[in-house]
């Protein structure tokens, strides 16, 4: 077979979400999502931020902790700029690299984020949060784990439409729009929504969409942890959104 051409897709593998303090953030993964620990891969090398990895709908999610910026310190504040990426299976690194180069965009090199290979680009790149694209043979997938369905990742950025079709462009992805009309990159496992951002708010993910029981079932357990609770069913915790898919 020819080498993979770069208007394919790559399919995403990977989520990862950057929090002030780790351990807030795992017991909201585990005791209100209910997502089980498994094993960090590549172990994390010293000196490197904390992290933990679980598997959700088909994704591996890393939460890592990282400080928050002075500029964004407030009391409510517990999920810092710049640390949430999206991380994707890519067939042919090289192809992909020159796609990016006819759209003006340089990606940093695999070796430089600390990956034998692969490539990254950075949020000022993309408009949303780092991508990573790295080869099937080095992406660890996660494994099979009972836990709530996902249904779609939100990220906030500051123009959704133009943002929308930025990335389509730079992953070779279709886009489409959800049935609430916010713009989606239709990518497997789950999509990618593009949703508006205030002026106060930073780039980033936004929220994980879960499945409609699901989501009510994690919106108990959140109430049941003190968690306020919107009338949507929606809640924010350690500074993550979790809501229920739109019908």
């Amino acid at each position: 077979m020819g080498a993979a051409h770069p208007s394919i897709a790559p399919a995403l593998h990977g989520l990862r979400l950057g929090f002030s303090a780790l351990e807030p953030a795992a017991a909201l993964l585990e005791q209100v999502l209910g997502l089980l620990p498994i094993p960090v891969v590549p172990p994390a090398a010293a000196g490197r931020p904390a992290r933990r990895h679980y598997a959700l709908g088909g994704l591996r999610v890393e939460v890592r902790s990282a400080p928050v910026a002075p500029a964004w310190q407030g009391p409510e504040t517990s999920r810092p700029a710049g640390v949430d990426a999206l991380q994707w299976r890519q067939g042919d690194l090289a192809h992909r690299r020159r796609h990016l180069a006819t759209l003006g965009v340089a990606a940093l090199d695999g070796a430089e984020f600390g990956c034998s290979t692969g490539l990254r680009l950075e949020a000022v790149d993309t408009g949303a949060c780092a991508v990573e694209l790295r080869e099937p043979q080095d992406v660890a997938a996660a494994p099979a784990a009972a836990g709530p369905r996902l249904a779609a990742i939100d990220l906030r950025v500051r123009a959704p439409e133009s943002v929308a079709v930025h990335w389509a462009r730079l992953l070779g992805a279709p886009l489409g729009r959800d049935t609430d009309g916010v713009p989606r990159l239709d990518v497997a496992p789950v999509p990618v929504r593009f949703v508006a951002a205030s002026a106060f708010e930073g780039a980033g993910v936004d929220a994980l969409v879960l499945a409609s029981a699901d989501a009510r079932a994690t919106a108990q357990r959140a109430a049941a942890h003190g968690v306020p609770v919107e009338d949507d069913g929606s809640w924010i915790a350690a500074g993550l959104r979790v809501r229920q898919a739109s019908r």
